[in-house]
């Protein structure tokens, strides 16, 4: 890192905490710290939704899998786009009729206090643990540029983005989100243009060396349950996650609550879901650029890191050996922009459920709080949430592709929380919320039970039941585990079903 890097850092940093500082101001209650008044346009909010959802596992995971694999990762665009577009139809209408805080407060109004407590529970846990895999992906890339160590760089990561959403809140998290997708997107068309005009044959070397390779296989039509790229399931598994990130995660779903009205939300939704495709396009490019040039110009370190199984560390290395100054500080201020525009609103969408789901109905035990003391306490939530993602980052830092885990571990558990919000919104019998509590949270027993190989017993019994499904029409014959990608269906029908059955139901207004 030169001296020009560091300026270009040194000026991110401050228009990042300048903004921030700005955009909270004149926060007087928890409606402006959690939902910016309410006063936001679709732009700044799909832009800001976009820029959480691609976070740093886009920015070092995306050409990681590019680089070792190919383009398959781009057809998961179409099930997106269709689940933002349910989201739009089916939740947001009820969201804004009911003008909820939290998406959570939908649960409580269709089946009780028990039920949204449990919902909102069941969410920062999941949320904890698909950030922490995201505040990894990042730190990796940050030990590699300033040579500290993975645990050094989370902490340094959480303090930062804690400096400014503390203070800020959610109009903060808007705000800085779209200065630090420009950059983001910025940082990787460079890095392209870098990369092709080193190449002796130019951007035409780059298509014919990176199709020779197979690296542009966008679709894969096979029906192999167990594949969880091939077209089918991982659009399935697309459409049920984007609905799911959309209705039942604050992290995301909070973006949607903070616009003028339900019309301003829709064409967010429908925004965001569209534009990850042509983000996705562009640094599918860079992994595959990566491997034409690795191909052209050997490196012994990117061999070693190759050999080593860690693809994802393939970018952040050509970032840091073959960027000229200035550029590579550009670079790195994209990928801490990748970073913050992630993990800054999952600290608010994790403080905003724990203070309105949990410590007003529990603590305060419905009570009036007074703006101060709601403020203090959000707050402190945020601050808390900085230090457990970053332990939960530590955990997870050492996975091998940290974009296929990311997206495995968000489908552990977020079928059982859509499974119950479809039951919200689609049925107006009476549900019992011990069977609304059991079917959740047994669905992450059922999701790991069909999906993973826990132990030789569960193996078993596993091939048992699928070998029963085979005799149903079109199941298919010699399955024995059922790919990650369709989990999240699993659990959502199996939260469904046996919520809706589960005896001693009461009926709700």
């Amino acid at each position: 890192m030169t001296a020009i890097d560091w300026a270009v850092l040194a000026l991110y940093t401050a228009t990042v905490v300048a903004l921030g500082v700005w955009a909270g101001r004149r926060e007087e209650d928890t409606d402006d710290f959690f939902l910016a008044g309410r006063s936001m346009g679709w732009i700044p909010v799909a832009a800001s939704s976009l820029a959480t959802s691609l976070s740093a596992l886009t920015f070092i995971g995306v050409p990681g899998a590019a680089f070792g694999g190919s383009f398959v990762y781009l057809q998961l665009g179409v099930g997106n786009f269709l689940g933002y577009y349910l989201l739009s139809r089916w939740f947001l209408p009820r969201f804004y009729e009911l003008r909820v805080t939290t998406v959570y407060e939908l649960l409580g109004h269709r089946f009780g206090l028990k039920s949204r407590t449990a919902a909102s529970i069941f969410f920062m846990f999941s949320r904890v643990l698909a950030s922490g895999v995201r505040l990894a992906g990042c730190a990796i890339a940050v030990s590699v540029f300033f040579g500290l160590g993975l645990k050094t760089a989370i902490v340094c990561i959480a303090a930062f983005a804690l400096l400014y959403t503390v203070t800020g809140g959610i109009k903060a998290v808007i705000w800085t989100d779209m200065l630090q997708l420009a950059l983001f997107v910025l940082g990787a068309s460079a890095s392209l243009i870098v990369i092709w005009n080193a190449l002796p044959g130019g951007f035409s070397q780059f298509l014919y060396d990176g199709a020779a390779a197979g690296k542009f296989e966008v679709f894969r039509f096979s029906f192999d349950l167990a594949d969880p790229k091939n077209f089918w399931s991982g659009n399935i598994f697309a459409l049920v996650i984007g609905l799911a990130v959309g209705a039942c995660d604050q992290d995301l779903a909070q973006r949607m609550l903070t616009c003028k009205n339900v019309g301003e939300s829709k064409k967010a939704a429908w925004a965001a879901g569209i534009a990850p495709i042509f983000t996705s396009l562009l640094f599918l490019s860079v992994g595959a650029s990566l491997f034409v040039y690795y191909q052209v110009f050997p490196d012994a370190a990117a061999a070693q890191l190759v050999a080593d199984g860690r693809n994802d560390w393939i970018f952040p290395h050509f970032i840091v050996t073959a960027l000229p100054a200035g550029l590579r500080g550009l670079l790195v201020a994209g990928l801490l922009a990748a970073a913050m525009s992630s993990l800054d609103s999952a600290l608010n969408g994790l403080a905003s459920t724990a203070f309105i789901d949990v410590y007003k109905p529990h603590w305060a035990r419905g009570r009036e709080v007074p703006d101060a003391e709601a403020l203090r306490f959000s707050r402190g939530f945020v601050v808390a949430f900085a230090v457990i993602l970053a332990v939960t980052a530590m955990i997870f830092g050492r996975q091998p592709s940290i974009l296929w885990f990311g997206l495995q571990a968000m489908g552990w558990t977020y079928g059982g929380l859509l499974g119950l919000f479809l039951l919200a919104i689609f049925t107006e019998k009476p549900i019992s919320e011990t069977g609304n509590i059991a079917a959740m949270v047994s669905s992450v027993a059922v999701v790991l039970f069909f999906t993973k190989d826990l132990f030789p017993a569960a193996t078993a019994a596993r091939e048992c039941v699928l070998r029963a499904l085979s005799y149903l029409p079109l199941f298919p014959l010699g399955v024995k585990v059922i790919g990650w990608s369709l989990g999240i269906v699993i659990g959502t029908v199996w939260t469904y079903v046996v919520a809706s059955y589960w005896p001693g139901g009461k009926a709700r207004a």
